[in-house]
C-alpha cells in the first residue's frame, strides 16, 4: 500500500511534529535599548542593512528576533536582531506590508543579553574593534578574562589580546577599523610601541602604499618569512650548540640569566659554533638578496619621475592652458 507524500500538516496530525503557537508582535511595539547595540553605525553597516532590507522587499525569509518584554508591558526590547529589526524598519518605508514581527523571548539576566552578540549564529559577526568594546564592557561590569572568555565562547588569549585593541588609542583603532592594518600586526605593535603604536603603523601604511599595498600585514613590517630550508639548519645550529654545553657551562648561563653572578666569558670550543655560524651565514645571504631586490624595485619606481635629456637643466616653468 502506498501513502501520499507526508506535510507539515499530516505530520502535526500524528504526532511527529508538535505545534507551538508563535509570538508576534507589532513592529511599532519594538524597541531598541541605547548603547546595548555594539556595531559601528557606519558606511559598512548601512550597506548590510541595505542589502538585508533589498532581500525582505524581495520576500526573503528571516529569523525571529530575540527579546525581553518591557516592564510596563508596552512592548518588547530587542536582544539579538538588531541589523533584522533596522532592515525591517527600512523595508517598511518603501512599502513592505509588514506590521508584525515573530519574536522568541529571551532567558537570562543582562550580562547573559550582551553576550548573545557573540553568541548568535544569525547574521554578520562584530568586526574586531566592535567585539573589544563589548569586551571591555564585559570589563566594566566586574567580569574578569576568564569569566568574559566562558561567557563569549572565546580563548582566554583571544579575549587578552582584543582587550589590548579595546584600550589602544585612538589612531591606531582608526586604523584597524579602516581595515589598513590587521587585528594581529595592530596588538603587536601596541605591545612593542604602547601609545606610539599608531603612529608607528602609520609610517608603516604609508611604506605599504608607496609598494602598491592596501593593507599592512607582518610581512610589511618584518619581512618575508625566510624559506624553511634556510630556517631549520638555523633551528638544528641552536639545538647543536645548547646540547654542546656541559654542566659547568649550562649552569653559569642561568646564573647569568637570573642575576646571580657578573657576566663573565664562557669557553666554547669553535666546533659546537661552526654550524651555527653557518646557518647565520645561510640567513644573511637570503637577507641580502632581498634588500637588493628590494633596493632595484624602488630605483625603478622612481626612475619614470627622474628621467631627463642629458644636459638639460631642469626647470620649474609649469605648461601653460590652452
Amino acid at each position: 500500500m502506498t501513502h501520499p507524500p507526508a506535510s507539515f500538516k499530516t505530520m502535526i496530525k500524528d504526532g511527529t511534529i508538535k505545534r507551538a503557537d508563535a509570538m508576534k508582535v507589532r513592529y511599532s511595539d519594538i524597541r531598541v535599548k541605547e548603547g546595548f547595540n555594539l556595531r559601528d553605525l557606519d558606511d559598512e553597516y548601512d550597506a548590510g542593512i541595505e542589502a538585508l532590507a533589498s532581500y525582505i522587499l524581495d520576500g526573503g525569509t528571516f529569523p525571529a528576533l530575540e527579546v525581553i518584554a518591557l516592564p510596563d508591558g508596552s512592548g518588547v526590547e530587542v536582544v539579538d536582531g538588531h541589523r533584522r529589526y533596522d532592515a525591517i524598519g527600512r523595508a517598511i518605508q518603501r512599502g513592505a506590508p509588514i506590521e508584525w514581527v515573530a519574536v522568541v523571548g529571551f532567558q537570562g539576566n543582562e550580562i547573559e543579553r550582551r553576550a548573545r552578540i557573540y553568541t548568535s549564529n544569525e547574521g554578520v559577526k562584530l568586526r574586531p574593534l566592535e567585539a573589544a568594546r563589548g569586551f571591555k564592557r564585559f570589563r566594566g561590569m566586574g567580569l574578569d578574562i576568564e569569566e568574559i572568555a566562558a561567557l563569549v565562547h572565546r580563548s582566554r588569549p583571544h579575549i587578552e589580546n582584543y582587550l589590548v585593541l579595546a584600550d589602544a588609542e585612538p589612531d591606531l583603532q582608526a586604523l584597524v577599523r579602516n581595515g589598513a592594518v590587521s587585528v594581529e600586526v595592530a596588538i603587536d605593535a601596541i605591545r612593542r610601541h604602547g601609545a606610539q603604536a599608531g603612529e608607528f603603523l602609520g609610517g608603516k601604511v604609508d611604506q605599504a602604499k608607496a609598494a602598491g599595498k592596501t593593507k599592512v600585514t607582518a610581512s610589511t613590517i618584518h619581512g618575508r618569512a625566510l624559506p624553511r630550508k634556510v630556517v631549520s639548519p638555523l633551528i638544528s645550529g641552536v639545538d647543536a650548540f645548547i646540547n654542546g654545553l656541559d654542566a659547568n657551562q649550562r649552569a653559569t648561563l642561568l646564573d647569568v640569566q637570573e642575576g646571580r653572578v657578573a657576566t663573565e666569558t664562557i669557553t666554547i670550543p669553535t666546533v659546537a659554533l661552526l654550524e651555527l655560524f653557518q646557518a647565520h651565514g645561510a640567513v644573511e645571504t637570503v637577507r641580502s638578496k632581498r634588500a637588493d631586490k628590494q633596493r632595484r624595485a624602488t630605483e625603478a619606481a622612481a626612475a619614470p619621475g627622474q628621467a631627463q635629456i642629458p644636459g638639460q637643466e631642469p626647470t620649474d616653468e609649469r605648461p601653460q592652458d590652452h
